[in-house]
């Protein structure tokens, strides 16, 4: 019965408010936190987030209440928690959803469906069709709103959760009473509330049922209605919804000075808690009430509502890119294989449409030749009319085509994205405490300067505070250093994930090697703590900078790096399972570079299991890879290679397979990838 409930209660702890009441201050969050560091318990662990994020919810800071659902995500899923994992995402969508953001909250809510379908969670599956016709109701598409919500009554029905079936029949209600269907909604609404024993039930048909009152002009005991659910302390959307529906049944009332009032309690509510779907929801209520009687006003709201409705868009655009790069890297996986099912699939569709279109082309030449002595001249006329279409769609063909290929470019862009996401992070923690550090003992030693002047003349000791600010200055200077150190990691990784601007720089290729190199280490050990290799590194300090665009250049090389890393892995992982001994083996992966004339060498090598000869051909071909599916989209290489060549240099690679070694009897090499760039 436990499993049964426990996403109702979760839901109902975070849509009415119980939370709220509990935690009533911000002094609630730090107590929360506080256990979140006591405890080990991993299960524990990802409960307490989730309530960290409801409460932020509550307090209506979504973007606070999304980061700690994304944690509670990912910490469920590597622990395989699969309620806690369901109850994250079912917040994630909650918070997605009132704030407008319904492409998250729809995508949120499709992802629970899916998995709790796969953890065989009815409890679970029954909230989230439930979710997702609200959500559908809230975007007016009452169709899918009305099929989600009656499977979801249909499965809580079955299940004995009678309050959470009641809860779907007033959902019904609602979107009946939005499409006009006032019998039906009645009817819907009217059995939870006779019916349930429960406040907060009885509490949503009441509302719904005020408004059906109101929307047969009964406003008087609308009215009344209305006035009565305002008494209970509700959650913030429904203060909000209530206000300004006094505001409605007072205009229908005839007494303006009323509805002025609560609309702008309405206005004033959802401005102190930020929630720009509903400003833009009352104020667009203002603008019409003030329509006929005061254009001035009536302008100052309508312009309102579409400020407050691209602050709304700006919101979700900011909310859905923190998003797309925490949530799940294997939904961004699964975007990539779509993108290139779907590019296969054009591929196929334009071959046979040319196909077609040939065979169309030879049918009607031999037709026209069989009638050229009656009707040449129109013949040919024809037949440059057909060519000069066929020429049209060939080029819009080759446009989309193109398109195509760039979206696949920079789905395989973010998802290297992500893989360096953890490495920036272990990188950028330590500047971070070398400046957190060094400005401690600054603190401490202006202290001992302030005691020092307080003194008087004949004790103090200009000496001492001579070296106190000297100390002060060269540890200020640490702290510019390490500051500058962060500011480039961060200026790297921004450099990463944008579009390349094609214009080449000097740049450092030492530097950035040795840069990518560590990321990308500390990236796999971030995923992988059994992980392990040896990095070693041999620099040539005579290149200096070469002329080379920055971003495409630390592409390829975070590219060779991975795979190098992936490489000797997956020969440690064999080893392991063929029960032979590893202390024989280290893997090591080795970045090296030379100038040899007018050209700059980039090695990295690897003492993998080396690339099979048969395959050696078709490494550098778009989408074939030898890594597992989901693991790999074959376009790394075949990137790297196209940028290299666009450098005007040469990409190639030297291997022995450890099967070729053992049959030379030699032991493995491995491979050595080699980047050639001239230098200009």
């Amino acid at each position: 019965m436990y499993r049964i409930c426990l996403a109702f209660v979760f839901f109902m702890m975070s849509s009415s408010g119980i939370l709220a009441q509990n935690l009533s201050n911000r002094d609630s969050i730090a107590v929360i936190r506080r256990e979140l560091q006591k405890t080990d318990d991993d299960k524990l662990r990802v409960d307490i987030l989730s309530q960290l994020s409801t409460t932020f919810f509550n307090f209506s800071e979504i973007d606070s209440s999304v980061f700690y659902s994304l944690k509670a995500i990912s910490l469920a899923r590597n622990i395989g928690y699969n309620a806690g994992e369901l109850q994250a995402i079912l917040q994630l969508h909650i918070a997605a959803r009132h704030s407008g953001n319904y492409i998250q909250a729809i995508r949120a809510a499709m992802t629970g469906l899916k998995k709790s379908e796969i953890y065989n969670d009815l409890a679970f599956k029954a909230n989230f069709l439930g979710e997702i016709g609200i959500t559908y109701r809230e975007i007016r598409q009452y169709e899918k709103a009305l099929s989600y919500l009656k499977k979801s009554y249909m499965l809580c029905d079955s299940l004995g959760n009678r309050d959470y079936a009641w809860y779907q029949l007033n959902n019904i209600g609602e979107v009946h009473l939005l499409q006009g269907n006032l019998d039906s909604a009645k009817y819907y609404c009217q059995i939870p509330y006779d019916s349930s024993s429960v406040n907060w039930i009885k509490y949503y048909s009441k509302i719904n049922l005020a408004k059906i009152l109101m929307k047969r002009k009964d406003c008087k005991n609308a009215l009344l209605s209305f006035l009565d659910v305002l008494k209970v302390q509700a959650f913030p959307s429904h203060r909000f919804n209530n206000n300004l529906n006094l505001a409605v049944v007072y205009q229908c009332l005839n007494m303006p000075d009323s509805s002025i009032l609560y609309a702008g309690k309405a206005i004033d509510l959802a401005e102190r808690l930020h929630m720009y779907t509903y400003l833009a929801e009352a104020h667009d209520f203002m603008a019409s009430f003030f329509k006929n009687s005061d254009k001035e006003k009536s302008l100052f709201h309508t312009r309102a509502v579409a400020s407050y409705k691209d602050s709304l868009v700006r919101f979700n655009e900011i909310l859905a890119l923190n998003s797309f790069v925490e949530f799940d890297k294997e939904e961004r996986q699964f975007e990539v294989d779509s993108a290139r099912s779907t590019y296969q699939f054009k591929v196929r569709q334009y071959v046979l449409a040319s196909g077609i279109g040939i065979m169309i082309v030879v049918a009607i030449v031999l037709f026209s030749n069989n009638k050229r002595k009656q009707k040449t001249n129109k013949k040919l006329e024809w037949q440059k009319k057909q060519i000069s279409e066929q020429h049209n769609k060939a080029e819009k063909t080759l446009s989309e085509l193109k398109s195509t290929q760039s979206q696949l470019i920079q789905s395989e862009k973010m998802a290297s994205l992500g893989e360096l996401t953890a490495g920036i992070a272990h990188e950028i923690q330590n500047p971070l405490n070398f400046v957190n550090n060094f400005s401690e003992v600054n603190t401490e030693l202006i202290k001992e300067i302030q005691d020092e002047r307080r003194k008087t003349q004949d004790k103090r000791d200009e000496k001492l505070e001579d070296e106190l600010l000297k100390d002060i200055v060269q540890n200020q200077e640490k702290i510019n250093h390490h500051g500058k150190r962060a500011a480039d990691i961060v200026k790297g990784m921004l450099q990463h994930s944008r579009s390349s601007s094609g214009v080449k720089e000097p740049t450092n290729i030492n530097a950035l090697a040795d840069e990518y190199l560590r990321l990308a280490y500390h990236g796999l050990r971030a995923k992988d703590k059994s992980f392990n290799a040896t990095m070693k590194t041999d620099f040539d300090e005579t290149i200096g900078s070469i002329n080379v665009v920055p971003q495409d250049i630390g592409r390829v090389i975070l590219n060779l790096i991975t795979n190098a890393f992936y490489a000797v892995n997956e020969r440690q992982k064999l080893l392991a399972a063929s029960h032979e001994l590893l202390a024989n083996y280290e893997p090591t992966v080795s970045v090296i570079t030379k100038k040899e004339g007018n050209k700059v060498l980039i090695r990295v090598k690897d003492n993998g299991n080396g690339i099979p000869q048969k395959i050696l051909d078709k490494i550098f071909q778009p989408f074939f890879t030898t890594k597992p599916t989901g693991q790999g989209t074959g376009l790394g290489l075949s990137l790297s290679y196209d940028i290299i060549k666009a450098h005007g240099g040469e990409l190639k690679v030297e291997t022995l397979s450890a099967e070729s070694a053992a049959q030379a009897g030699k032991e493995g090499e491995g491979s050595t990838f080699i980047v050639q760039l001239p230098v200009v």
